[in-house]
């Protein structure tokens, strides 16, 4: 009989800590997406910045509504801001900051790429039964994947720009 309280403990302290090992690593998961997300936002503003530097108008405007885009309009106006660019590259002025703007793009595309990884990570451990049967999410929203087009500034040279 004592053995089988024995087993029984030490099945009950091996399910606690993996559900403890669980909660904090879903936690960190969390954390990761919020670091990965302050890092893409930073990317995205200085690719707003870079953009506004080019003096096309209607790229100017598209940067501006971009820096100033409330979180549920971000990933509409960030399109734009591609739709935007790829219009205005063709006829970009000679001295025009392209290298700037095409390295700020190379940035957003790879803060991008982190983001939704770290997105894709924090979704698949949510998915799992035992962190939705005990909650451990707690009340933080499921993370969003944050999509814009990556296709190049023209046919001739193609490569990312979000």
């Amino acid at each position: 009989m004592n053995a089988a309280v024995a087993w029984s403990v030490l099945a009950i302290i091996l399910i606690a800590v993996y559900i403890t090992w669980t909660a904090g690593r879903l936690d960190r998961m969390h954390a990761r997406v919020d670091a990965a997300w302050a890092a893409l936002d930073a990317q995205l503003v200085r690719r707003s910045a870079a953009a506004r530097a080019l003096g096309v108008l209607s790229v100017t405007r598209a940067a501006d509504e971009a820096l100033d885009a409330t979180p549920e309009r971000r990933q509409d106006v960030e399109n734009d801001l591609t739709r935007a660019l790829r219009a205005a590259w063709a006829s970009l002025p000679e001295g025009a900051p392209r290298d700037e703007l095409e390295a700020a793009a190379s940035r957003v595309a790879l803060a991008r790429s982190f983001h939704n990884g770290a997105v894709t990570n924090a979704r698949t451990l949510r998915r799992n039964r035992l962190v939705q049967l005990l909650r451990l999410s707690g009340h933080r929203e499921l993370p969003e994947f944050f999509d814009v087009d990556e296709t190049g500034f023209s046919d001739e040279e193609p490569g990312p720009l979000t």
